[in-house]
């Protein structure tokens, strides 16, 4: 079979969503145990806030067919995540494609591969991630996927999955652990907030956790290079 297309998925509630609305990437990444974004070689050009529902496009590089069936047929909220092998010398979309996917109500585009139209991508109010920028076109004749699990470098993002994208970069959160993960990042977003308002009240942070842990290690501190301990 040359393509591949799912056409239903189970998409989160919107409740569940606007969890996410205030969070920073850091912040679910952390408690997502600091291995979860998506490759840093993604960047945003322009908007960076992105929020929204993962459908997936899964593309071999330098073509993108199915692209164009994905924006006609993705809901509001959506976000299209696009695998196209990392490759980053021939784009898969532009602005042409942009502006019909914000027309439509979609919430952003994840390529991980090229995009080109690059000045007119960042002026545009529609958030837009990609690995690279190409002038290059793409073809439209070989096979893809949509609406399956794709592998954007070590992750892998399905159907339904929540992405958040601020100027940090993104990350996918399942829907299955996203109401635990949205709770323990407020929580820590909360705490980091007390700790810049300690920073202005005393112009530093209480390190005593540092230290003790330094000894439980068996740090040894000397006074000089050649002190004694």
């Amino acid at each position: 079979m040359r393509y591949s297309i799912t056409r239903e998925f189970v998409r989160p509630a919107s409740e569940l969503l606007s969890l996410f609305t205030d969070l920073a990437v850091a912040d679910i990444c952390d408690v997502l145990g600091r291995n979860a974004a998506l490759p840093s070689a993604l960047k945003p050009l322009g908007r960076a806030r992105l929020l929204g529902t993962a459908y997936t496009v899964n593309l071999p590089a330098s073509e993108n067919l199915l692209l164009y069936y994905a924006v006609d047929n993705a809901q509001p909220g959506d976000v299209l995540v696009v695998s196209c092998a990392g490759y980053t010398e021939r784009a898969v979309t532009g602005e042409i494609m942009a502006n019909v996917a914000l027309r439509r109500g979609l919430a952003g585009f994840v390529v991980d591969g090229a995009v080109r139209d690059a000045a007119a991508l960042r002026q545009l109010d529609f958030p837009v991630y990609a690995r690279a920028v190409s002038p290059n076109g793409p073809y439209k004749s070989a096979c893809g996927a949509v609406n399956v699990p794709v592998a954007l470098g070590n992750v892998v993002v399905s159907p339904g999955d929540i992405i958040v994208g601020d100027a940090d970069g993104l990350v996918a959160v399942r829907p299955q652990e996203a109401q635990e993960a949205a709770e323990k990042a407020r929580r820590l977003a909360e705490d980091g907030q007390g700790k810049l308002a300690q920073i202005a009240r005393e112009g530093r942070l209480d390190y005593a956790w540092l230290y003790k842990k330094l000894e439980s290690g068996g740090c040894v501190v000397r006074d000089s290079a050649c002190g004694t301990e």
